[in-house]
């Protein structure tokens, strides 16, 4: 990847150049999480998703087997309560096949959805 040219406040991330990808915030994720405290945990990601609002980043939430792991956490799905989290059939996105863009069209990856 060549290096950016921008500097000062061009190379600063803003709304419209930048997206937020929330993988997998589901309560079966926190099963094998030793170096957290789980509460940390959500409150974290909970403040990262009000501060995505609050900016207008645009948000993607994304879920894995939501049937045996469980919803996206209620306190995530709360600061986005129209926004459906694209639930994944598969673990590994970065293998799957159906691109999945912002709400601006960019790509952000190829995934596999159960929404065809």
């Amino acid at each position: 990847m060549p290096a950016s040219t921008k500097v000062g406040l061009d190379a600063l991330l803003t709304p419209e150049n930048c997206v937020l990808l929330l993988i997998d915030h589901q309560p079966f994720q926190l099963v094998n999480v030793n170096s957290h405290e789980p509460t940390m945990v959500i409150n974290n990601v909970t403040a990262l998703a009000k501060t995505a609002k609050a900016y207008g980043i645009p948000t993607i939430l994304t879920t894995v087997n939501e049937e045996r792991g469980g919803v996206i956490f209620k306190q995530v799905q709360a600061v986005f309560p129209d926004q459906k989290a694209i639930n994944r059939t598969f673990i590994n996105c970065w293998d799957l096949q159906t691109p999945l863009t912002s709400s601006r069209g960019w790509p952000v990856f190829r995934c596999r959805s159960d929404e065809h």
